[in-house]
C-alpha cells in the first residue's frame, strides 16, 4: 500500500511539473503571440497612415486643380463682363454725345 501511495505521489508530482511546464510554455507562446500582434498592428497602422497620406495628397491635388479651373473661369467671366461694360459705356457715351449735339 505504501508503494502505491509513493507511486501516486510521484505521479501527482510529475503531473504538477508537467502542468507547470505547460503553463510556462503557454505563457511564453502568449507573450510571443502578443508581440507579433503588436508588431502586425504597428505595420498595419503604418500602411494605413501611408495610404491615408496618399489619399489626402491626391484629394488636395484635385482640389488645387479644381480651384485653378474655377479661378480661370472666373477670370474669363470678369473679362467678358468688363468688355460688355466697356462696350455699353461706349454706346452710352455715344448716345449722350448724339443727344447733346442733337444728331
Amino acid at each position: 500500500m505504501l508503494a502505491d501511495l509513493e507511486k501516486i505521489v510521484a505521479a501527482d508530482h510529475q503531473g504538477q511539473e508537467t502542468v507547470a511546464l505547460a503553463s510556462q510554455e503557454a505563457l511564453a507562446l502568449k507573450r510571443q503571440t502578443d508581440a507579433q500582434v503588436q508588431e502586425l498592428q504597428a505595420q498595419l497602422q503604418a500602411e494605413l497612415d501611408q495610404l491615408r497620406q496618399g489619399v489626402q495628397t491626391e484629394i488636395l491635388q484635385e482640389a488645387d486643380l479644381r480651384t485653378q479651373e474655377i479661378a480661370a473661369a472666373t477670370d474669363r467671366q470678369v473679362e467678358e463682363l468688363t468688355r460688355n461694360f466697356q462696350a455699353r459705356q461706349g454706346q452710352a457715351v455715344a448716345a449722350l454725345v448724339d443727344r447733346v449735339l442733337g444728331t
